[in-house]
This record gives structure tokens, sequence and C-alpha cells, in this order.
């Protein structure tokens, strides 16, 4: 191309437009896919006793220097030495018997509404990364930003590594993923519906609130942001 001096200009880049969705009481109402699948691991006998204790035992070493909120968000004691492969397989199995059931029927139409006019599909988590592989796999999503576990000797280990996709960390990730992709916020659409996503859906030129409670109702209403139901 060239301008009007006859000098040959470099093509004008294309920003990236986006769809994000968070997932859990998104695309899944009411609960989340890290719930459903302790109950599911409690069903098939893998958890039991020992995890219980694993667990509370690891909330009161980190207490009062950190809220139990805080010490579940950062560590899932209760998945400590287990084995990474096998979790991932239990994970795939949980995810055809008992979340894909549960999907929210409004939010997989809206998902493929975005794929249909060729946005780019985001699911952006705090759920563990291997437990939503074969949801991402089965929307077809384009990228899945979710929480990292660490493993060692191929178990995991219960850390979670790095930022934990939550709150004002959700909203870093986000941006992050958007300067190495070339993300057009203004033009781009997200979906959330916990009070804690409001920095995420302040980036995006449509943010679209998703079954929201009180807090996030008032914030809704406050901004001007749309809300939709997908039940």
């Amino acid at each position: 191309m060239q301008d009007d001096t006859g000098n040959i200009q470099p093509p004008v880049q294309l920003l990236m437009v986006a769809a994000v969705f968070d997932v859990d009481r998104t695309l899944i109402p009411v609960t989340t896919t890290e719930r459903i699948f302790i109950r599911y691991l409690l069903k098939k006998r893998i958890l039991g006793a020992r995890a219980v204790v694993q667990t509370a035992y690891f909330i009161l070493k980190q207490f009062p220097r950190t809220s139990p909120f805080e010490t579940i968000r950062r560590q899932r004691a209760y998945l400590a030495g287990q084995p990474y492969e096998k979790m991932r397989r239990l994970a795939h199995a949980c995810f055809e018997t008992e979340i894909k059931p549960r999907l929210s029927e409004a939010g997989i139409e809206a998902f493929n509404e975005h794929r249909a006019k060729g946005h780019t599909t985001v699911l952006l988590s705090g759920s563990l990364d291997f437990l939503l592989e074969p949801l991402k796999e089965y929307l077809g999503a384009d990228h899945l930003i979710a929480a990292r576990m660490e493993v060692k000797n191929g178990k995991l280990t219960g850390k979670i590594l790095g930022d934990y996709p939550y709150g004002t960390y959700k909203a870093v990730l986000i941006q992050h993923f958007a300067k190495e992709h070339g993300l057009d916020f203004a033009q781009s659409y997200a979906y959330a519906d916990h009070h804690t996503d409001h920095e995420v859906l302040r980036l995006f030129g449509n943010p679209v609130v998703i079954n929201p409670k009180e807090k996030m109702q008032v914030i809704a209403q406050r901004e001007g942001w749309p809300v939709k139901d997908f039940l």
C-alpha cells in the first residue's frame, strides 16, 4: 500500500475481537466445576478422610496469616500427592457425566454465536486448567486461562503456580493475554457473574453480567451493564 507521497506503508494490523467467558456460575449455573469434581472424587472413593484432614491441617497452619478462603485458593491440599495423569482422566470422565449435562443452553448459544461471527473465544476461570480442558475441547474454545497446579515427579503438589485467576489477578491475566494477542478491548465481549469480576468487565467495551447475585446486581445497575440469565 502506498501513501499520497508514493511511499510504501506497512499493512494495518487488525486487532482481535474476543468473547471472554467466565465458567463457574456463568456457563455452568449455580455451582462450580471444582465442587462438582470434588463430589465426583468422593463418590468414586478417590478422596476420603485423608484429603479432608490434609486440607484442614493446611488451613490451620496458615491461619491467622492467611484467611481460609485465600488459603484454599492458593493451595488445593486435597489433591496433593495425586497422580496428575490419573486426575486428568478422571476430570474428562467427570465432565462427560457430571459437568456437561449442567452447561447452560443459553450460555452455549451465546458462545456459538460469537464463534459464528469469527470472534476469538476465551474461557477465563479460577478453576483448575486440567479440569476445564474437556470443556475447552467440547466448546471449541480458542484459549483457556485458568489456575495451574504444580506437578512434581508426575504428581500434583496442591500448589497453584503464578497468579491465581481471581479478582484483580483475573484482570491482570486478561490484560497480559490482550497484549500478547492484540485484543481490542473496545470491540470485545466479556461474560461473568461475580462481583469480584467487575475489574475484568470494566476492561471491555461489551460487558455482560450473568446470573448476578445482589452485589453484582448493584454494580451492574450502577455501571449500566446488561444482565442476562444463563440457566
